[in-house]
């Protein structure tokens, strides 16, 4: 964990001082456990773990993303705005620069590893197929 004071404005053009705690990914995978969940959301990091019992989709989906990367399981559910707004009070830092890698795009993510679940229905049954991918952000 590193922590940097920057001095910058607002939106209404005051000066003010600014610090950011950054963490590195390795630190944010011991974030695991029910007792103390991080999550990577766009390159922030995010300590969710007070909202575990409250997390509308329930603790399971809080639980599986804990540690690492979730910025495309957030992305892909479609929060609100307010689910947006609600997270910037579990705000605690910005992943480590050294732990982000430049996108095609110009912005910069982190390399995730996760694991991918493929569904085969066939009558009644419900087939889960599980397999370990590596893809970057």
């Amino acid at each position: 964990m590193a922590t940097v004071e920057a001095s910058g404005s607002d939106e209404k053009g005051r000066d003010v001082e600014t610090s950011v705690t950054y963490y590195r990914l390795e630190e944010v995978a011991k974030r695991n456990s029910p007792k103390e969940i991080w999550l990577v959301i766009h390159g922030r990091v995010y300590d969710v773990t007070r909202f575990l019992n409250e997390h509308p989709g329930g603790e399971e989906v809080l639980l599986e993303q804990a540690g690492g990367d979730a910025t495309e399981s957030f992305e892909d559910v479609g929060h609100s705005s307010d689910a947006r707004e609600m997270l910037k009070q579990y705000y605690i830092g910005d992943v480590h620069p050294n732990d982000l890698k430049p996108g095609s795009d110009g912005k910069y993510s982190t390399d995730k590893s996760f694991g991918e679940m493929t569904f085969a229905i066939t009558g009644f049954d419900l087939f889960l197929f599980f397999k370990e991918v590596r893809l970057s952000l």
